[in-house]
């Protein structure tokens, strides 16, 4: 005799979820420089609005894998917002502190402005799902992999510089390597 024993259907893995309520986000026109044509950079304003972010969440666990992002935002005033333009400054924000990079948001769902909401209690709630939380390890390695991206970029904008005053070629990875095109 054959037992036909029902196994239980395979179950996903239970999902990892943050819940935040952040500040009201500068416009991406304010948080973002480019000062007479140098590379874009976050401004002061953006970043003291990434350091009020990540100093209201300190001890916020992050995701690491795909997230899905639910977002609510309570404008200050009537005036009409680029709702894209609030997100990308959200998301940039919220690295390493709901998620390790903000390419991970890989689905928006349920996300708007409120109706007829604006005043004093500007604000977003935000609502991300994932699978799994990143270790504090991972969260400190991502931090030096992005400062030691950062420090290689700086030395190379400066031997551009460098060069440029020189009036000699701009010294790019290729031409370091000897591959020149």
């Amino acid at each position: 005799m054959s037992c036909h024993c029902l196994r239980p259907p395979p179950t996903a893995p239970p999902f990892a979820e943050v819940s935040l309520v952040l500040p009201w986000p500068p416009s991406g026109n304010h948080y973002w420089r480019s000062d007479r044509g140098t590379t874009p950079h976050v401004s002061d304003e953006g970043k003291a609005y990434k350091a009020r972010v990540k100093s209201s969440h300190v001890g916020q666990r992050a995701l690491k894998g795909p997230v899905v992002l639910s977002a609510t935002l309570y404008p200050p005033t009537r005036q009409k917002s680029d709702l894209g333009n609030r997100l990308k400054v959200l998301e940039d924000a919220l690295e390493l502190v709901a998620y390790l990079n903000d390419n991970q948001v890989r689905r928006y769902r349920d996300v708007a402005f409120a109706d007829g909401a604006h005043g004093k209690s500007a604000r977003v709630e935000l609502v991300l799902k994932g699978q799994e939380w990143a270790t504090p390890e991972e969260v400190e390695a991502e931090r030096v992999r992005r400062a030691e991206q950062a420090r290689k970029r700086r030395a190379t904008l400066a031997r551009n510089r460098a060069a440029k005053k020189l009036g000699r070629l701009r010294v790019t990875p290729a031409v370091r390597r000897g591959r020149a095109s």
